[in-house]
């Protein structure tokens, strides 16, 4: 009978069992307590009526059943592969019993041996997902020497070092998949502290790994370049490593607890030097004033989806921090409650400078342009709040486009525009109305020079040559940056 803790499947689903023992609503029954890994098939923590029988890692993930259920069988690493990549051939193996004294030896049809070490041989990817597998196996150097894929996502491991006995026979594995895996013992003994060392990239997720053995990773996976640690429920603001991690590049920590971006501590005051780190799916809710010591040489691509950044503040923070990123997410966060989407668009990529991809969208010249015309436009009219004008990015576009119109200005505001109209070189000033839309002013335009609206094109002209297209007929003309003394070009298409 295994020990508890245990990893168990019980019809397909994975759990941990924690307690074996009696419940008064069972007095004739054994009762066995188990942690879920679905936790949404969890009733409780570990307690019935007012009492606690064991403790759950996950709140509320836990039942209770009778021993009388039968459990999965657990598997084998090299059963699970058989069973899976040669089912016919280890059906069909032939194995006969030899007596050498008193001691009895299993032969197995050699031809079959053969054809099935020939279709192991070639794998590169092998995926055992969900497999019941529990125990490692050996043999597999010259069995399966090509794997370099490997999925063990989501088996019955209760011990890291089970499956550095697996890893350690594959020489050419570089990446490891072990996500769903509740692992009970993270201990390595030292004689496996390189079962993982050519693994350049590790998937750790819903695995729950404490954070005393997240420092140990880049010990244990020294040439990884990715690594997820998503779904583990981690929150600490501060994240250890015993040594630097100089392979790393990626770092995906999403769907956790963390309510700030965390800080990493490296032996020495070395930094964590990754490209891309994904945050997405937390509750972070404010920014550290620190966080570009952290991350202001390397980090180019960060996902901030899904969390609870309340305030405009928090983009300028991240933007005047991270001055090398280049790919941002920020889509789901309260700050842009109210908003359309593409008004959201235009006010980060105005706001944040650097940036050439946004929400999964590239950002081209003309695009950030037009972006940071129309949000000094609203700047000026006073139509956007949290907002410093004394800080650093507003300066760098007013050095770039000049200082927009003064607040004070703002107050005095006519009802009409007095628009200088440019078509072929020849000027002519015209007045209209304000909230005028694209397609409205198209229209006049097609009036007073008799030629139909839909060939019409217009763009706004600033005094250094800079030229913003009115491409969205639904827009008012401001949106463009428009305003009295503005100059508009009249281009016909023929």
């Amino acid at each position: 009978m295994d020990s508890i803790p245990t990893r168990i499947s019980l019809q397909s689903h994975l759990g941990t069992l924690r307690y074996r023992g009696t419940l008064p609503i069972w007095p004739n029954t054994t009762a066995l307590g188990i942690e879920w890994d679905d936790q949404t098939r969890g009733k409780h923590s570990g307690c019935h009526n007012g009492v606690e029988y064991f403790k759950t890692s996950v709140p509320n993930s836990a039942t209770f059943v009778k021993a009388t259920r039968k459990f999965d069988e657990k598997r084998s690493f090299l059963d699970s592969l058989k069973g899976r990549y040669a089912p016919d051939e280890v059906d069909e193996l032939e194995k006969i019993d030899i007596t050498f004294g008193s001691k009895v030896a299993e032969r197995v049809g050699f031809d079959k041996i053969r054809k099935l070490q020939a279709q192991l041989d070639r794998l590169s990817f092998v995926a055992l997902d969900r497999q019941c597998i529990a125990y490692s196996s050996s043999g597999l150097s010259s069995l399966c020497p090509s794997v370099e894929d490997l999925d063990l996502s989501c088996n019955l491991f209760e011990c890291l070092v089970d499956i550095a006995k697996i890893t350690v026979q594959l020489p050419r594995l570089r990446l490891l998949r072990l996500n769903g895996n509740r692992i009970i013992s993270w201990e390595l003994p030292g004689e496996y502290e390189h079962a993982f060392e050519n693994i350049q990239v590790v998937s750790l997720v819903s695995t729950l790994i404490p954070l005393e053995y997240v420092s140990r990773l880049p010990i244990w996976f020294p040439s990884a370049q990715e690594c997820s640690l998503a779904g583990n429920y981690l929150s600490s603001a501060v994240i250890r490593f015993s040594v630097r991690w100089k392979s790393l590049e990626s770092l995906d920590l999403s769907f956790n607890e963390f309510k700030t971006i965390p800080s990493f501590k490296i032996p020495d005051d070395a930094t964590l030097a990754i490209t891309s780190l994904n945050m997405s799916h937390n509750s972070i809710s404010e920014i550290q004033s620190t966080l570009w010591t952290q991350y202001q040489s390397t980090l180019k691509a960060l996902d901030l989806r899904h969390n609870n950044l309340k305030s405009w503040r928090d983009v300028d923070s991240l933007a005047a921090q991270l001055t090398t990123l280049t790919d941002a997410r920020v889509q789901w966060n309260p700050f842009m409650d109210g908003m359309a989407e593409d008004e959201v668009q235009l006010a980060v990529i105005a706001r944040w400078a650097g940036l050439t991809a946004l929400n999964g969208m590239k950002i081209n010249e003309k695009e950030r342009t037009n972006a940071e015309i129309y949000f000094m436009a609203k700047v000026a009219k006073r139509q956007v709040a949290d907002f410093d004008l004394d800080c650093a990015r507003w300066k760098q576009l007013c050095d770039i486009y000049g200082p927009p119109v003064e607040p004070e200005a703002v107050k005095t505001k006519k009802s009409v525009l007095g628009i200088v109209f440019v078509i072929d070189d020849e000027m002519k000033t015209r007045n209209v109305p304000r909230g005028l839309t694209v397609q409205r002013l198209k229209i006049l335009v097609g009036k007073w020079y008799k030629v139909p609206a839909a060939f019409v094109e217009l763009a706004l002209k600033d005094k250094d040559g800079t030229e913003v297209m009115f491409e969205n007929g639904l827009r008012e003309i401001e949106y463009y940056g428009v305003d009295d003394g503005s100059e508009i070009e009249i281009r016909v298409k023929r």
